[in-house]
């Protein structure tokens, strides 16, 4: 046999591979997102959103125009304890052009450190007196230096004290002299004002922030923002979503991020001139604008710093799934290709015709299914076999039974007709009339016991062909039962026999003329077991049918027989009565029993074994 190349290992390897990837890749989109989504939601601030709601209701009660008092009122509502200005809030006008900025109201400040005897001492230099072109100047210095760690900077000013002394103060507000890295960008020195060197910390002002590299959140360097720049980008995605037609929604809510890794979020609200109306939709009339409020917050680095915390903070996990990946690649390969010579194995099992290999067949892949199939294949190769054995002793069983047949058939034919033949010949001779009629009756017994038999032949067969197409409708039992009695009222006369009912019988869904074959083949059975004077007793409880006849008990070696054909305890039966009612019990699916009881033998119809029950 040519022993195959081993492939299927590598091809296994390279589809788990792959597989990891593509899972991997869509777990770091779906944290990536997961992450997006919270870093909006803390970008959200509902307090923002209520100064914003706020200026707006003041902006349309007190009827404000886009005019210095109400740019006050804002400056008056968004300022702090200590004098900042620490929102981020713009005004528009209805050209959607910039005619308030609340960062145009920061104020410019330097923030140094000095550092000696293990002491850190931080200024604040406050620049609102610098002319703004020298403030350009200090900005461009501090940018064209960053990111450093030791910038070095050299101020002057009356309000400076000597390091060490514990006068020293953190907020300088009258500069005189500014050197940085060596450069002097400003000097209005009195002579008096001594110059003192520190370390560059941070610089903000209304247009930009800058910071030192030492100033890290979540290991992303922030040294630089341009608040000009966000400004505009929160302006350009307003521009694309404010209405053009003529009326306007109450509200503007949105969140978004720029290409530079940015998120926003932004509350603009409309600003209503006095007397505006608002409708049932929430809606203004384009007319009625005076202008748009907006609020908005917004993360620098919110795209650098989820992709710290969905990629970089994971690296780790990542290689020891790489790892894993590979590992359990290789064990998937042994044990598949473990799995193909099992299957090599056993097909050769079965054409040796050994059907006893069973292989596993858990795993719902190709080799689970061909698994499957093999074993399906082998257990119907072994079913048929076994079928076809069974068939054989099947055929053997209906020789048996047909053999058993024409001798109880012959013995049950055989005997009334010698009756019926001596008696024939008796006539031929007899010549006293009285005789002769007595020699006709015996005749007429048989023939009608002989007639029964046929009857009752004809019966079981229609019934064991499986033919039979039950007329399935309501029964009453007790109505059945009483109209079965009364066709055995002489016979029952005639041996002093009484049959006691029970007070209540339902009604059952059954066919009533094959049920009552069984009622008559009970009831007869019944008489025959009774003496006379005795009693048959029919009762009915909890879905239960039953039928007593007083008399002898029955053997244990009659009730293993006793439904089965030609068996009868005397010759006033056909021996076949019983074997009917169990044929058409098993069509209703009705089960039934016999045992013995302190007054004798008692026949049980189960009808709770079916849901025709009413």
């Amino acid at each position: 046999m040519k022993k195959p190349k081993i492939t299927i290992g590598k091809k296994i390897f390279a589809l788990i591979f792959i597989s990891f990837c593509l899972i991997n890749c869509f777990n770091i989109f779906m944290d990536y997102h997961r992450e997006k989504n919270t870093v909006f939601k803390q970008l959200e601030n509902e307090y923002h959103y209520y100064l914003a709601h706020q200026l707006q209701e003041r902006y349309h009660q007190k009827g404000y125009q886009l005019q210095d008092s109400f740019y006050q009122d804002i400056n008056n509502t968004l300022k702090t304890e200590d004098g900042y200005l620490t929102y981020s809030v713009f005004v528009l006008n209805p050209d959607l052009q910039i005619v308030y900025n609340q960062l145009d109201q920061k104020r410019p400040i330097l923030r140094v450190q000095d550092i000696r005897d293990g002491i850190s001492t931080m200024l604040s230099i406050s620049l609102d007196t610098i002319d703004t072109n020298i403030r350009s100047q200090i900005e461009k210095e501090i940018k064209n230096h960053l990111p450093s760690n030791d910038l070095k900077i050299e101020a002057a000013a009356p309000s400076i004290t000597q390091i060490g002394d514990n006068h020293i103060s953190t907020n300088i507000p009258d500069l005189s002299y500014l050197a940085i890295d060596g450069h002097v960008v400003f000097d209005q020195r009195q002579t008096e004002d001594e110059i003192k060197s520190f370390t560059f910390m941070n610089y903000e002002s209304p247009h930009c922030y800058l910071s030192s590299s030492s100033y890290f959140e979540e290991d992303i360097e922030i040294s630089h923002i341009d608040y000009f720049q966000k400004t505009e980008s929160v302006l350009n995605e307003i521009s694309t979503i404010l209405p053009d037609q003529q009326n306007s929604q109450y509200e503007q809510a949105m969140q978004f991020e720029d290409g530079e890794g940015t998120f926003y979020d932004v509350l603009c609200l409309p600003l209503m001139h006095h007397g505006a109306q608002m409708d049932e939709n929430s809606e203004y009339d384009f007319d009625d604008i005076d202008g748009y409020l907006v609020f908005y917050n917004y993360d620098l680095y919110a795209a650098q710093k989820i992709t710290h915390r969905v990629i970089y903070a994971k690296m780790i996990i990542y290689m020891m799934s790489l790892v894993l990946c590979i590992c359990l690649s290789l064990l998937l390969a042994h044990l598949l290709t473990r799995r193909i010579k099992k299957i090599s194995q056993s097909t050769l099992a079965i054409a040796n015709n050994d059907f006893d290999i069973h292989l596993d067949e858990k795993s719902k892949d190709e080799l689970g299914v061909l698994s499957h199939n093999i074993n399906h294949m082998s257990q119907q190769l072994k079913n048929t076999i076994q079928q076809l054995n069974q068939e054989i002793e099947y055929v053997k069983k209906l020789e048996g039974m047909r053999k058993e047949f024409i001798a109880n058939f012959t013995h049950e034919i055989k005997t009334p007709l010698s009756i019926i033949n001596g008696y024939i010949e008796l006539l031929d001779v007899s010549q006293d009339e009285e005789k002769k009629q007595q020699y006709l009756s015996a005749i007429h017994q048989e023939v009608n016991r002989i007639n029964q038999l046929i009857h009752a032949m004809l019966d079981l067969s229609r019934l064991e062909s499986g033919h039979v197409k039950l007329q399935i409708q309501d029964v009453d039992i007790e109505d059945l039962l009483t109209t079965t009695i009364e066709m055995f009222a002489p016979l029952l006369e005639k041996k002093h026999i009484h049959v006691i009912m029970g007070d209540e019988f339902p009604h059952i869904q059954a066919d009533a003329q094959e049920l009552q074959i069984v009622f008559k083949n009970f009831i007869s059975n019944a008489m025959k077991h009774t003496p006379e004077n005795g009693s048959i007793y029919i009762e009915y409880h909890q879905g239960i049918l039953t039928f007593e006849n007083e008399g002898e008990p029955i053997s244990d070696e009659q009730k293993a027989i006793i439904w089965e054909t030609y068996v009868s305890g005397d010759r006033e039966g056909t021996g076949l009565g019983l074997a009917i009612c169990r044929s058409i019990l098993d069509l209703h699916h009705f089960s039934y029993d016999v045992c013995n009881t302190r007054r004798g033998v008692q026949f049980q119809i189960d009808f709770n074994q079916t849901k025709n029950n009413i």
